[in-house]
């Protein structure tokens, strides 16, 4: 017997059948463990994949911290747990509290990334300043 049970697509609105896992009409995926997650926040989480353990902490997200031993697996093993916690990241912190709004939630996750920026720039100079410092005390001659 062919189930006849329909609902509204969270997406579009569109009526489509209750055990759908796609929309026919604006061919979104609809995923039953998503659903509480707000359609203004279901995008990648820059903040999660640049400062990946850092930022699992703040979230109390602590599977972030399998960030170390995946750097036994050189530059793959990174990378990858990386991606998973841009795709992860979200869901995740959008769980970890009560938010105000997807428009303060958008804000925190975007000041992580521009925490990384800074320190980037920090990590930059600070390393300018080490190769100048060598390169004076290389020129000074004894």
């Amino acid at each position: 017997m062919e189930n006849t049970e329909n609902k509204n697509c969270p997406f579009c609105g569109g009526e489509i059948p209750v055990d759908a896992k796609k929309c026919k009409f604006c061919g979104e995926w609809i995923n039953k463990d998503d659903n509480s997650l707000p359609k203004e926040i279901q995008h990648f989480n820059w903040g999660a994949f640049l400062l990946n353990w850092i930022w699992g902490i703040m979230n109390k997200k602590y599977i972030t911290l399998l960030y170390f031993p995946a750097c036994l697996l050189p530059i793959i093993g990174p990378l990858a747990i990386s991606i998973w916690f841009g795709f992860a990241g979200n869901k995740w912190a959008w769980e970890s509290q009560n938010w105000d709004s997807t428009e303060r939630f958008n804000e925190v996750q975007k000041n992580w990334v521009r925490l990384w920026f800074i320190l980037l720039a920090l990590g930059i100079i600070l390393a300018l300043k080490t190769v100048i410092i060598f390169a004076i005390i290389g020129s000074i001659e004894v």
